[in-house]
């Protein structure tokens, strides 16, 4: 089957009816010879990143793709990070390229008759627990509220993006001891700030602190942080780049599928983590294809992890009821071929952006 359209797709989807926020996505739709269409998804959510994953799908991805086969994804994406590594081994041109290796596997499977969880080596599980992960409020008030929001919903486990320790405790309060509890700081602090507020750090009990510090470098050279399980790497672009953080005491690695370049290199990625004695975590702030392409992999991981359901509601699925934008005890993995769902038409048509 031969690469014969490939389409991006940006999106503006109000958090409520006539709401002034919104989620901003960017999908893309490839289209084959044969007729199939396949779906992928960048990394987007704010819209100022609309018009650079416009231009880097159309502009810089789409011309290597055009005219080639679809069995050849897997040499293409890494072709594409050879052509453009002067411009950096990670960032807007690998998410852009996710996009299309995504929408590439979804045809695949559809062609073959076979989901990609299939594809992938064949799924451990039919349902993976859901952790519900919170918007940043910097607000203690705010933040338990929707934790209580969370907790009725029956949810099995609570993110928090706080950076705040006495909001982060606070909220662990909510929680209570025996949920699984993450709070991500979004690199907020210096590791020295972190130890020198390790023992109530500690007491926090995390399933893991993520990206606690700027740079996170510091963690590769610096002491460990005792009694405390890191998770990092959402914004790492390749499997070697995760595995240079299993050799620091980082304890959970958290590979993105749309900023490391697609299923291709997240396939990758699993393979050579698997035996390095870390946990894998993968980052899902995803409602599309990417969303449904990362429950597949958790399908399919020996050890079950989360999917992390960021704040939204149903009005907002584009599948109808995939559970992505539900809070929820577990999602259902997709068993129809390739993704496992295609984006309602109708749904595309009325939140897509016009130039």
């Amino acid at each position: 089957m031969i690469i014969d359209r490939i389409e991006p797709i940006a999106l503006r989807i109000p958090k409520s009816p006539g709401a002034a926020d919104a989620l901003h996505l960017v999908l893309c739709k490839v289209t084959a010879s044969s007729g199939l269409v396949g779906y992928g998804e960048c990394l987007c959510l704010r819209p100022a990143m609309h018009k650079s994953l416009l231009a880097a799908i159309g502009d810089v991805i789409a011309p290597l793709f055009l005219g080639k086969s679809v069995e050849q994804r897997e040499r293409l994406n890494v072709e594409a990070r050879i052509r453009f590594a002067s411009f950096g081994r990670a960032g807007t041109n690998l998410n852009a390229l996710a996009a299309v290796d995504m929408a590439l596997w979804d045809i695949a499977g559809k062609a073959a008759g076979r989901s990609l969880s299939d594809l992938l080596g064949g799924a451990e599980r039919t349902r993976v627990p859901v952790m519900a992960s919170l918007d940043r409020y910097n607000d203690t008030a705010k933040v338990t509220a929707r934790i209580a929001d969370a907790l009725a919903a029956k949810v099995a486990a609570v993110k928090v993006h706080e950076f705040d320790l006495d909001v982060i405790e606070a909220a662990r309060k909510v929680v209570g001891p025996d949920l699984p509890f993450v709070a991500d700081c979004n690199n907020a602090h210096t590791l020295a700030d972190v130890l020198a507020n390790l023992a109530r750090w500690q007491a926090l009990d995390l399933l893991w602190l993520e990206d606690p510090v700027w740079p996170p470098e510091a963690l590769l050279a610096g002491p460990s942080l005792p009694r405390i399980t890191v998770g990092l790497g959402a914004d790492l672009g390749s499997a070697e780049q995760l595995a240079v953080y299993a050799k620091a005491p980082v304890g959970v690695l958290q590979p993105d599928i749309c900023m490391i370049g697609g299923v291709s290199e997240n396939r990758r990625a699993v393979a050579l983590l698997g035996p390095r004695g870390v946990s894998i975590a993968p980052h899902t702030p995803f409602i599309g294809p990417a969303g449904l392409a990362t429950l597949h992999f958790l399908a399919t991981m020996k050890q079950p992890a989360y999917y992390a359901v960021i704040e939204a509601s149903p009005h907002m699925d584009m599948y109808g009821d995939s559970g992505l934008t539900r809070w929820q005890p577990e999602l259902n993995v997709p068993t129809a071929p390739g993704l496992g769902f295609d984006p309602d038409p109708a749904f595309l048509e009325r939140y897509r952006l016009t130039a």
